[in-house]
């Protein structure tokens, strides 16, 4: 086992001289920029408030990433202290800040959270949503030019700090002491600083307070959403899409576990057209399929789930219509649970066939029979892109009740079904497609979604 690397002189120097913050923090103006950094990570690992504060009202930098901080030294405390550091934004007036400080960011990679610690950084930040991507930030290498604030006029001396976060957001809705110091000072702040949320995940949330988070937040910086909820009133729906239509750069768009009703025919919510939609258990309608094939999504979706929506009685009719539509950009589908049987499959095959770009494909918790899980393969053998296939268990290897497949699985026959769809590829050449079922369960197969 190897032994840990010893600090680095910097790193001694840092907490050296935060060990005496009375004589250090004065001297912030003399120091060199190359200080900052390490004195930073020192004082929050340190948990030096103070210094925290001081060092980010003098920062010589324009960018400030902390989630590598966050997932080491999970602190509530040494960010409030980083918060206070942004300073009297209630008097925007002042003379210029020190600090050449532009944008804060608060999210996590991919790497940090798979890194160790991240469980417990989370844990203690539950309103955080980390990316599973990584995400491409806007730029900040350079000095933005001063965004004109009507509030405050065209003149104003200071220019507004950015304060990127991905939000988790769940009820029983409380908002952590952290989490609604934030948005106070942002609402307080008079324009000098800008919430940013990439991600923004929502789940059973009262109403109003959805709403007024959402007045708070920078609605073009939003990418993408996440609502697991159901708005109870139509008047709630209706401001609930006004909002939508706010977001101008909305890419992402998922919705769960509520009854959803499309604007009327004409009418187009969102400004831009999304690049994924998930709309996963939401009693979906055949009017509404015909609405995403009439819309302008329908020529730029890459991701599209339907998981959880009963639709056998969309085929034939809206469901291959809008496959069709999308088949020139579409790159995953997801159909699980959708109570499709073969003459389903049948149905919509041609226009499944279209899109040359899938790369994977779901459909379990369908209750296809041995001979139509044969026949898809055989079809879609041709899409040289698609990869992978999560395919339903056949009828013949278990009970399915109300679209849900049920245990035991026999597997006797399963595996029989496996061998011959492993001799059809290889007689199709298409060893590099994987075909793989759900994982088997004694409770009814729940909805497993693809990566």
């Amino acid at each position: 086992m190897s032994n840990p690397a010893p600090p680095k002189l910097l790193e001694l120097a840092a907490h050296s001289l935060l060990s005496n913050e009375a004589s250090a923090l004065p001297a912030l103006e003399e120091f060199t920029i190359d200080l900052f950094p390490p004195l930073l990570t020192a004082a929050f690992a340190r948990g030096h408030k103070k210094a925290l504060k001081a060092l980010v009202q003098a920062w010589p930098f324009p960018f400030l990433r902390l989630g590598s901080l966050i997932v080491q030294w999970p602190n509530q405390d040494s960010l409030q202290a980083v918060l206070d550091g942004l300073g009297n934004s209630s008097a925007p007036s002042a003379c210029p800040r020190k600090s050449e400080l532009r944008v804060l960011d608060l999210t996590l990679n991919f790497e940090q959270v798979q890194s160790k610690g991240a469980s417990e950084a989370l844990a203690r930040f539950p309103f955080w949503l980390p990316s599973t991507v990584k995400a491409e930030m806007p730029q900040a290498t350079a000095k933005p030019k001063p965004v004109e604030d009507v509030r405050k006029g065209p003149n104003q001396p200071w220019e507004p700090v950015e304060l990127h976060i991905d939000l988790f957001l769940r009820g029983p809705f409380k908002l952590d002491a952290f989490l609604s110091s934030l948005l106070t000072k942002v609402e307080r702040s008079h324009g000098s600083l800008r919430l940013c949320c990439r991600k923004l995940h929502i789940e059973e949330m009262p109403f109003n307070s959805l709403i007024g988070i959402l007045k708070t937040l920078e609605l073009d910086f939003i990418q993408e959403l996440e609502v697991f909820d159901w708005f109870r009133a139509l008047s709630e729906q209706s401001l609930f899409a006004t909002q939508l239509g706010r977001i101008c750069n909305l890419r992402s768009l998922k919705l769960a576990y509520y009854h959803w009703t499309f604007p009327p025919e004409g009418e187009q919510c969102l400004q831009a057209p999304l690049h994924a939609l998930e709309i996963r258990s939401c009693t979906l309608l055949d009017t509404d399929i015909t609405y995403l094939s009439q819309s302008l999504h329908a020529t730029c979706l890459r991701k599209l789930d339907l998981s959880g929506n009963n639709l056998s009685y969309m085929v034939p009719g809206p469901l291959e219509t809008l496959l069709a539509k999308i088949s020139g950009t579409l790159q995953h589908l997801d159909l699980n649970h959708c109570r499709l049987k073969d003459s389903h499959l049948s149905a919509i095959l041609p226009a499944l066939c279209l899109c040359s770009h899938l790369g994977s494909l779901g459909l379990s918790d369908n209750p296809v029979s041995r001979a139509g899980l044969l026949s898809l393969l055989e079809h879609t053998a041709g899409l040289m892109e698609l990869k992978r296939v999560l395919y339903p268990i056949p009828i013949e290897c278990c009970m399915y009740l109300h679209g849900l497949s049920w245990g035991p699985v026999n597997k006797g026959r399963l595996c029989q079904v496996q061998a011959e769809m492993q001799r059809l590829l290889q007689a199709v050449q298409r060893a590099d497609m994987q075909w793989s079922p759900p994982l088997p369960s004694p409770l009814p197969v729940r909805l497993v979604q693809l990566d």
